[in-house]
């Protein structure tokens, strides 16, 4: 399957419909990336592997944010690229990177751990 290709055919209606999405949309780069992003949506949503932000899922831990058009690019470009699987993987990975510092978490699950063994071992010896 590597290499095939699909030739569509649309009316000249729904292709002026296409081309006007895309130009409002710079993150789908033509009419063929439009094409296997809409169809890999469409495949996620019919089989309900879609993202829980994609199913409008109320979750307390989901953020609606708006970012520079540079950024959403290039977020875009990452995942067709295939570094990323989606935007949000994409986006959680940047907010792991900058707000969890691992060092600082494997201190502070060290210290408590010391802290518990402190105190267990304080209760076997009384």
């Amino acid at each position: 399957m590597d290499g095939e290709r699909i030739s569509l055919r649309l009316e000249l209606e729904d292709l002026e419909l296409l081309d006007s999405f895309i130009e409002k949309h710079p993150e789908y780069s033509n009419r063929s990336n439009f094409a296997r992003v809409a169809i890999r949506s469409f495949i996620d949503q019919a089989d309900g592997t879609a993202t829980a932000v994609k199913k409008h899922v109320k979750k307390e831990n989901v953020i609606t944010v708006e970012v520079p058009r540079l950024a959403h690019e290039t977020i875009m470009t990452s995942v067709r690229a295939g570094i990323y699987n989606s935007p949000e993987e994409a986006v959680v990975w940047c907010i792991r990177k900058e707000f969890i510092k691992i060092e600082q978490t494997l201190e502070m699950i060290k210290n408590e751990k010391q802290e518990s063994l402190k105190g267990a071992m304080q209760m076997i010896s009384e």
